[in-house]
């Protein structure tokens, strides 16, 4: 049985597990049948047979990826039980289209249906993972050494700070002929940025945070999370309620997929995670010699095959295939003598992963979930989780591959040197994890895991200023409730504009413009909110400071190509190089040894530039501007509305917007999904997406949470109908006498 809330949110009521996954295909079907055809054509490389010749760059690395290939193995891999869930679901999806057919998505786009599949549960899961790991910034790495040279590269390099925080406690120039294949590698992934959607995922973040009994009203933990992700149409997660015999859950999950791997609860666990920005892809620079790839055993014969690709009013293409030992090539043409392979964890041998899904579900408390994920591939996330009895815990699921030499951390490395292998994976006994820990606090927002140098995880990490925001907030908070950790979502205070506003509070006075922007930044204290002028400005300021700083630091020409380059994973140079002019080291931050002449030349360029934009208030301003995938073929009609929004990447409100001095702030990275749960009350949680249930233009639940979100309201957790309790999490009552 379905049934559906005042926002069309589902709740499933089923007398078997198999029925609960049928029903909850179909009520995926309902409300997002367009989006599981999006993501299974993308991950195919079949978006340029619905939109033609733009989706052309997009299609093709997705097949020099073989993402299907991987859920092929996966799915061959999966135990009877699994494989079981995802035909029930499957089955589901499939009964609601015979039952109802398609919609107008499928007419406008010119395609029928074909039958839902387990594999393309699997490949709609990868489509969404690959987009985030790191080996696009490696590509901007490279490309960076290649054009600008090592020494400015390191100069941008984002190791973690000194004192950052972490998740968990301690315990030269390239060749003409490489640098030719990295630009090559730069071409292709902005190109394909848009439909494969690498742009959007350059900057993935989330915050998640859980607080012990001690700093709570209840007594109980308290459990939040928003998850940063560009804004899809529909939005990329679904929230929904399953329950029977064997379980319940209530969470957000991607549509085509049958379990919740980030986010909800079971009755006694709470869970959410947020991306770990871990390594788990190298790009290898492959030598070819026809059809022969150099290997550290010499010449080896290399896999190829060809693919046609079909194009909606256009010729039909055919994309040449290569796999190498270390991989599938993705970027270059092996003809020409070189190219770059790709080895990712999630497709280099079957990923017997979810079957953790279920796991998850039955888990009655927080060491039981947290073991459960032993086995879990990818993606590598930071998994917060707390439960009814007061624990709380904290895992680097996933796997990292065991290396003997970091470079392939970095950038592409010769995929004929053996000392750039892996030598397996990491054990899960050895990955980054803490339960009930005396400070009753656990924080995670991208910010660096751990300081140990083993194991290795990432240099690809974001700042620390929203974890040092949420810790300010946990250090100032007594006795809070569900409602403080709704306040605290919608934060709006930079701790990196604050210490501009307290740089710029001791410099100056200055004349005219570079005055009056000074006032506005020192008055404002960081506070980035929507209604006021002080986020325009700090934008503003921020992107001709940076520009300014950057000329000094590496030349104009190298910024230049660095501000105005789309490259996913740029941003992530450019936006931990700025952080850390603000970011104190010995005593002082790297931005007061600004001169007074190059801060004064900023803050009047950024004054201008915000009376350019009218000096309206920020949420004016800085606004989502998402696009629905037919947006090339039918225009504006399905495009959600847009709303303005304060906060920017290093507040809590996130809300990220690009560099290039002189563009909009249309919104770019943003949360997807809010949630709120208190262990003492879970049928009073909360959660809110920025759009609908429905992902069907139209229907009254597409965009109907848009405002909840806008305003940092959350929708309630409405809980499933009652049925007998689980019998998981039953527990024995004591017989007389004992």
């Amino acid at each position: 049985m379905i049934t559906r809330d005042s926002h069309g949110i589902p709740s499933i009521v089923a007398e078997t597990e198999e029925q609960a996954w049928f029903e909850l295909g179909r009520a995926a079907a309902e409300d997002r049948l367009w989006q599981l055809e999006y993501d299974r054509r993308r991950a195919r490389g079949r978006w340029a047979e619905v939109i033609g010749a733009p989706a052309l760059a997009g299609d093709r690395l997705a097949r020099r990826l073989r993402l299907t290939d991987a859920a092929e193995r996966d799915l061959a891999a999966m135990d009877p039980a699994t494989l079981a869930t995802f035909e029930a679901y499957a089955a589901g999806v499939n009964a609601w289209v015979d039952e109802h057919g398609t919609g107008v998505e499928h007419e406008r786009g010119g395609i029928g249906w074909e039958p839902w599949t387990p594999r393309d549960s699997l490949l709609m899961f990868k489509i969404r993972h690959v987009l985030m790991g790191v080996w696009q910034y490696k590509i901007a790495r490279a490309v960076l050494r290649a054009k600008a040279g090592a020494e400015v590269a390191a100069k941008l390099d984002p190791k973690p700070l000194p004192g950052m925080r972490v998740t968990v406690p301690p315990s030269g120039r390239v060749g003409e002929a490489r640098a030719k294949l990295f630009e090559q590698a730069r071409d292709d992934v902005e190109a394909a940025a848009e439909h494969l959607g690498f742009l959007s995922e350059a900057e993935g973040g989330s915050n998640a945070w859980v607080l012990g009994g001690s700093r709570t009203a209840s007594g109980k933990p308290l459990l939040a999370n928003d998850s940063h992700r560009a804004l899809d149409v529909p939005n990329a997660y679904w929230q929904a309620h399953v329950r029977c015999p064997e379980f319940t859950v209530s969470g957000a999950t991607f549509p085509g997929l049958p379990g919740f791997p980030h986010f909800g609860h079971n009755g006694r666990v709470g869970w959410a995670i947020t991306n770990a920005a871990a390594d788990a892809q190298d790009l290898y620079v492959e030598e070819f010699d026809g059809e022969q790839v150099r290997t550290a055993d010499g010449w080896a014969p290399a896999s190829v095959r060809d693919e046609v690709i079909h194009v909606r009013d256009g010729e039909d293409r055919v994309e040449r295939c290569w796999l190498t030992p270390n991989g599938p090539v993705v970027h270059g043409d092996p003809a020409s003598g070189a190219a770059l392979s790709l080895r990712w964890t999630a497709t280099d041998g079957a990923c017997t992963q979810f079957g953790i899904l279920r796991e998850m579900l039955v888990a009655a408390d927080v060491p039981t979930l947290l073991d459960a994920q032993d086995g879990w591939v990818d993606p590598v996330n930071n998994l917060l989780a707390a439960d009814v009895e007061g624990h709380l815990g904290y895992v680097l699921r996933g796997q990292l591959p065991a290396r003997d030499r970091l470079a392939a951390t970095q950038v592409p490395v010769p995929g004929w040197a053996p000392e750039f292998g892996w030598r397996g994976r990491v054990p899960f006994a050895e990955m980054p994890r803490i339960q009930d820990p005396a400070e009753d606090l656990i924080v995670t927002s991208n910010n660096t895991v751990t300081a140990d140098v083993r194991p290795f995880v990432s240099h690809a990490i974001n700042d620390s200023y929203r974890s040092e925001r949420i810790h300010e907030l946990a250090a100032a908070t007594d006795h809070a409730t569900a409602e403080t950790m709704r306040e605290w979502q919608g934060d709006t205070t930079s701790v990196a504009a604050r210490r501009w506003a307290g740089l710029l509070a001791g410099r100056g006075p200055f004349t005219g413009d570079a005055e009056r922007a000074r006032e506005v930044l020192v008055a404002g204290e960081g506070d980035l909110g929507p209604a006021g002028t002080t986020g325009l400005v700090h934008a503003c300021f921020r992107r001709e400071v940076a520009q300014r700083a950057l000329d000094e630091q590496i030349g104009a020409d190298a910024r230049a190509w660095l501000m105005k380059s789309v490259l996913p994973g740029m941003p992530v140079v450019l936006r931990r190089w700025f952080a850390s002019l603000t970011w104190p080291l010995e005593g002082a931050c790297p931005a007061a040894a600004l001169s007074d002449d190059l801060l004064a030349d900023a803050l009047a360029a950024g004054w201008r530039r915000a009376q350019e934009a009218g000096l309206k208030p920020w949420g004016e301003v800085h606004r989502t501007a998402a696009k629905h995938p037919l947006h090339l073929v039918v225009g504006p009609e399905f495009d959600p509305p847009e709303v303005g929004l304060g906060g920017d990447n290093e507040t809590i409100q996130n809300g990220a917007y690009g560099w290039a001095p002189g563009s909009r702030f249309a919104i770019t990275n943003l949360s997807v999904y809010r949630q709120v749960l208190d262990l003492a009350d879970l049928d009073a949680a909360g959660w809110v997406i920025p759009g609908g249930a429905s992902g069907s233009p139209g229907s009254p639940h597409y965009s109907d949470q848009l405002t909840s979100w806008q305003r940092h309201e959350l929708v309630p957790m409405t809980p499933t109908p009652t049925m007998p309790t689980p019998a998981a999490h039953r527990r024995e009552e004591p017989r007389s006498g004992e």
